[in-house]
């Protein structure tokens, strides 16, 4: 499981819902939530409401893990105690960045006696525990400790309590890249850098459009296509799926469509057609009257 916030910058004045963000941008806010490969949520609000969207999320969508073992990754977006507390209490593992109140954390982790860290690499790896502003309990941080010049700089992650290994901790919580790469694909692939409406509802069904658009490349690739083609990225599977040349023709009072594919996708094609779209009998398609 992956939880983000992205900015997405706007041009103009008149854009429903959009504030400049903390880089000074006039931007929209697009929080996703992310189960597996899949893009299960989003919600297109604006940038003052940064990560206001995680507890109704997780509520709407706490079947699709509930007993199942589960990783969920945030960014320090989430790192408020109140969020801290909706994600603990999941009861599944869970890393989040956190970066932004750091400084009780700081003097915390040099008080530290020297037998409390593990060297890995070029950095010193340890646990300690700190109680955040509006979170319920202490809360446990794997800590980093890297040397730069003549001070120590230090990197913290909130993870769950059954963690033993805090250089595994950021181990594992760097595969989060890989998910924000998912996240990429979305916006590259489909063409989304920029929201294209001034009103925020239109845009929040753009988004959300784009969002089942997106899971339904997905979805066929990983049911319909063999080993071969799981590394395509969305626009080649668009490419291949979706942007075919074809041709419109009339016979015989009705119009015909028939679509170019590949002579090594026939088969694919033919199979495709034949388990999803509706076969017809001998003779004309029968005419419904619309009734009322």
């Amino acid at each position: 499981m992956f939880f983000d916030d992205t900015q997405l910058e706007v041009t103009g004045k008149h854009f429903e819902g959009a504030a400049i963000n903390d880089k000074g941008d006039l931007a929209l806010s697009w929080q996703t939530l992310w189960v597996g490969p899949l893009l299960t949520d989003s919600h297109v609000g604006s940038p003052r409401d940064v990560s206001d969207q995680p507890l109704p999320m997780l509520e709407r969508h706490r079947s699709l893990w509930k007993g199942k073992p589960a990783h969920f990754y945030a960014d320090s977006g989430s790192s408020a105690g109140v969020y801290l507390n909706a994600i603990a209490a999941e009861g599944w593992h869970y890393t989040v960045s956190y970066n932004k109140w750091t400084g009780p954390l700081e003097r915390t982790a040099q008080a530290l006696p020297a037998s409390a860290w593990k060297e890995n690499g070029d950095a010193a790896h340890a646990f300690l525990r700190h109680q955040p502003e509006g979170r319920n309990a202490p809360q446990l941080f794997a800590v980093s400790r890297r040397r730069d010049g003549l001070f120590d700089c230090y990197g913290f992650l909130a993870c769950d309590d059954g963690q033993t290994d805090a250089a595994r901790v950021g181990e594992r919580h760097h595969l989060k890249g890989d998910k924000e790469q998912l996240f990429s694909e979305v916006l590259n692939g489909l063409d989304l850098p920029r929201p294209p409406c001034s009103a925020l509802i239109a845009n929040q069904i753009y988004y959300l459009i784009a969002a089942l658009a997106y899971d339904l490349m997905v979805a066929i690739k990983l049911l319909d296509l063999n080993d071969d083609c799981q590394g395509w990225r969305i626009k080649t599977l668009m490419k291949k799926l979706v942007l075919l040349p074809g041709r419109m023709g009339r016979r015989s009072r009705q119009w015909v469509a028939r679509v170019l594919v590949p002579g090594a996708w026939l088969c694919w094609w033919q199979r495709w057609a034949q388990r999803v779209w509706p076969t017809s009998g001998p003779g004309r398609p029968r005419l419904v009257a619309a009734s009322g």
